[in-house]
């Protein structure tokens, strides 16, 4: 199950391709074996790889066998993706928000916080507009976060890996997510006006 789950994880982060993972699958002797016991496996092998649903389809099944933490390192990672190969910034907020919407503010995981004070960044240049931040600055950044947390993760071996670097604490101090939480209150307050 770990190898399988680990070849899903692979294709979904987008490491290898949908026609590599669709070999590794029907050359398996572990799946061949497996499908006349277990139903997933059936279901995974009967996905069409060819067609554009097939990774939609993979990520409903997946939404079974994987935890919580794994999807998140996924669903952070598919958005990261998304973000450095987006050209307009509406695609690319629409992917920071993506990723803050699975944010937990009593956390510490890395790199949501990032994501999230630039996020607060793009809120407050809507409404405090100076001439030292811009939206293509601010996209900028966010592309430079997301290349960031996709070559941290590059380094991840098995989906473990992958959790732990998500677990790791970033160096920001208490008193800058504090910080954050207030422009967060800022935002908000700005918006019920």
């Amino acid at each position: 199950m770990e190898a399988l789950k680990l070849k899903i994880f692979d294709v979904l982060t987008e490491k290898i391709s949908v026609s590599e993972f669709e070999n590794w699958l029907y050359s398996s002797e572990y799946i061949n074996q497996k499908i006349k016991a277990d139903s997933l496996f059936f279901n995974i092998i009967n996905i069409n790889y060819r067609e554009a649903k097939s990774i939609k389809e993979l990520k409903e099944i997946t939404a079974s066998i994987f935890t919580d933490e794994e999807l998140l390192v996924v669903k952070l990672l598919q958005n990261c993706i998304k973000i450095k190969n987006a050209e307009a910034s509406k695609n690319i907020k629409k992917s920071v928000v993506g990723i803050i919407s699975d944010f937990d503010y009593c956390t510490d995981l890395n790199p949501f916080w990032e994501f999230y004070d630039v996020y607060c960044s793009y809120n407050s240049y809507e409404y405090f507009e100076d001439e030292y931040t811009s939206r293509k600055d601010i996209d900028i950044k966010l592309k430079g976060i997301a290349i960031s947390v996709i070559t941290t993760f590059e380094s991840a071996k098995s989906i473990e890996e992958s959790i732990e670097l998500l677990k790791q604490i970033e160096e920001n101090s208490t008193e800058q997510k504090n910080i954050i939480l207030r422009i967060m209150k800022l935002n908000f307050s700005c918006l019920e006006k």
